[in-house]
This record gives structure tokens, sequence and C-alpha cells, in this order.
């Protein structure tokens, strides 16, 4: 499937990254990322990543380099060369869009929000496809939108670390405990505990809840209660709930672990994500 990627490219976004990975993961260069991102692929150097936001951790270098061809994007565009047409930021980057709108049919162009605010942007009254991230209620004039959320590079779930600690050191209540430098010491820091605490940061949705699932430890979401039902619809929020409510203990640890891998697997990484977000889309292509 041939796909145009439409975002700035110039800085992370986890919402429209994660999507992009995704779709990556399930056909390589025949998505192109017009603008380029070059801090998501191998070739963007090591040294630069402590640099970007989030010191680049999960996001940064995790796609192969691969022989994309993002010239002669408007003539492609005119000839409706491409399957699909996603504008993976809407608010950030509207590149070509009144030429996307001339020709392409509203159902094969997709609008992506990530940002944290609840409210939609003025181009989700037009009839095409719009996914939300911090999604508050199911519908808006004109039609749905649909809820998206962040993901896991599909991988780097590791589930398999000896717990040698009960709860995970870093706590985003105490920014003091924000000791990691590394992602792979990070990461560590994640595998050897069986708990950690989440909370809601400007949105509900965020990288951290992700982080600590794909390295087998357990979420406790401490406000997970207050989720809007609309936001974070693949996040296994009950299941955070019921955690909340038991000692934490390493039986429980135990008991929960198989639960959570398995839907973190099946549901949560940026594979998942993009099959879904096609899915969507176009149901007879996926």
């Amino acid at each position: 499937m041939k796909i145009l990627y439409i975002s700035s490219g110039d800085h992370m976004d986890y919402q429209s990254d994660c999507l992009l990975i995704g779709l990556k993961e399930l056909y390589g260069p025949e998505i192109v990322d017009v603008n380029g991102h070059p801090y998501l692929y191998e070739s963007f150097p090591e040294t630069a990543v402590p640099q970007l936001y989030g010191k680049g951790m999960t996001i940064a270098r995790v796609l192969p380099n691969d022989a994309v061809d993002r010239s002669d994007i408007a003539p492609k565009i005119e000839s409706q060369y491409f399957d699909l047409i996603v504008y993976g930021s809407i608010w950030r980057c509207q590149d070509y869009l009144d030429l996307v709108l001339s020709v392409y049919p509203c159902e094969r162009v997709a609008f992506v929000d990530g940002e944290d605010e609840p409210y939609l942007h003025p181009l989700a009254g037009l009839p095409v496809p719009y996914f939300k991230r911090e999604l508050m209620i199911w519908s808006r004039p004109g039609g749905g939108v649909e809820s998206i959320g962040f993901a896991i590079p599909s991988h780097k779930t590791s589930f398999d670390t000896p717990k040698t600690r009960d709860l995970a050191i870093c706590d985003p209540r105490d920014r003091s405990t924000y000791i990691y430098d590394t992602e792979a010491d990070y990461y560590h820091g994640y595998a050897e505990s069986r708990y950690a605490v989440t909370v809601k940061k400007a949105g509900w949705d965020c990288m951290r809840h992700y982080e600590i699932l794909a390295n087998g430890c357990l979420p406790l979401f401490l406000d997970v209660g207050g989720c809007p039902p609309a936001t974070m619809t693949h996040f296994p929020k009950d299941a955070c709930l019921e955690l909340l409510q038991r000692p934490l203990t390493p039986e429980t640890y135990d008991e929960y672990a198989p639960r959570f891998a398995e839907h973190t697997q099946r549901h949560l990484t940026t594979t998942a994500l993009a099959k879904r977000f096609l899915m969507t889309l176009t149901p007879e292509a996926t």
C-alpha cells in the first residue's frame, strides 16, 4: 500500500511518530514520509539522540534506512499515485492540503490529532476521517471521530528480565527519581521491577505507560479511573483499576503479568496501531 505521510518531521511527535513507525513496519519504503523524520532512522547520529525530546528514548533510531522516493510529490498527488494521504499531525503540518482535497476523495485522506488538548482542529468539520488522541466524546458536527493512541515500537517489548525490585525507582510524582540518562538503563529500571507508578500528564496518554508495560512491569496507574471512555480505548484500563485494589505482592504480579503482556503484544505495539488505523480507513486492504 502506497501512503503519503505528511508531517513536519523536524521534531519528535509521539502520536505521529508511533503511527509512522507502525506503517513503516508494515509497508517499508512504500510509506513516503514526505518531509523525512531523520531522528527515526538508524542513520541519525547516536550522539545527537540525548538532545531530542525525552532524550530520544523509545522512538529515536528505530527504523532501518530505506529507499524512500520523496521526489515529485505534487505530480504524484495530482495523479492519485498514493492509495492514502495521512496528515500525521494536522495542527502542525498541512503541506499540500489544498491540492490533496481538490484531487482525493475524503475517504482516502486522514487527519491525525495527537495534541494534549481535547478540542478539535477546525478542519474536523470536513468529512475526512479524523483520529483524536485525547478524545472526550464520540461525536462531532458532521460525523464521528476515531480514537487513537500511542504505542510501543514492536521490537522493544521484553518480558523475561528477572524481578529484583517490587517498585520501580522512576516515579512521575517526584522528578528527583528521573535518574536515567540512557534508554538501556531506563528500560532496565522497569524490567527489574514488578510495579511502577504512572499518572496522567498533560494528556491521559503518555509514553511512560507503554514503556512500563513493554518491559514486563505492571502499571500502577493511579488516576486511571478518571480517564474518559473514548480516550486510550485499547489500553488495559480495567485491568489497571483491578490492580490498584490488589496487594502489591509477588503473587499478584505473577497473576497479572501474563494478562498485561498478552494485551501489550496484541494491542499496544506500533504494528497493532497501524493495522487498526488502516482497518478503519480501508478494511478490505488489511
